[in-house]
């Protein structure tokens, strides 16, 4: 399964860890789960955002949903992990992956829209502007790969650091 909540990222991979520390390890309720997000975070401060957290850390596996409602996982993200669960759990993380491997020239938002997804019919017809909705999370996406050093922001948009670049690595 593939996830499409994707927040606006946080300035550091620390404050990431501070969201999920925000979850208890004993599984809570939901509510209780949100009510935590909220109180303990300084990026959280509704409900609507907590809960696209909360999604989105059960992408990362950093959350997990149980019985009892949910927990977090004992398991500290790394920007590897990171960069990898955003390709494999994320809706649109492979394509936009690809495309900035692809990429001779940075990625302007636009161009992201453009890297082989195709938005499903309901999300299309759910949404009253789905091409503004499908834009902003490509470009959190995009700014998720910044924040795990697989990608950089430049002027004109985005691209592979050079340490993630094919032949970087047999150089």
């Amino acid at each position: 399964m593939r996830f499409k909540w994707v927040p606006e990222p946080p300035a550091s991979l620390e404050e990431l860890r501070s969201v999920q520390r925000a979850i208890p390890l004993v599984p809570a309720s939901k509510s209780d789960c949100l009510a935590r997000l909220g109180e303990r975070t300084t990026q959280i401060d509704d409900r609507e955002t907590a809960n696209e957290w909360l999604t989105f850390l059960r992408a990362l596996e950093a959350v997990e949903q149980v019985s009892g409602g949910y927990r977090r996982t004992r398991e500290e993200l790394t920007a590897e992990t990171l960069a990898s669960r955003l390709q494999e759990r994320l809706f649109g993380g492979r394509e936009l992956y690809a495309s900035l491997v692809a990429a001779d020239e940075p990625l302007d938002v636009e161009s992201l829209l453009e890297c082989g997804i195709d938005l499903p019919t309901w999300e299309r017809h759910h949404h009253t502007d789905h091409q503004r909705v499908h834009r902003r999370r490509q470009r959190r996406l995009a700014d998720w790969f910044v924040l795990c050093a697989v990608a950089e922001k430049t002027a004109t948009g985005y691209r592979l650091t050079e340490s993630e670049r094919p032949d970087a690595t047999t150089g």
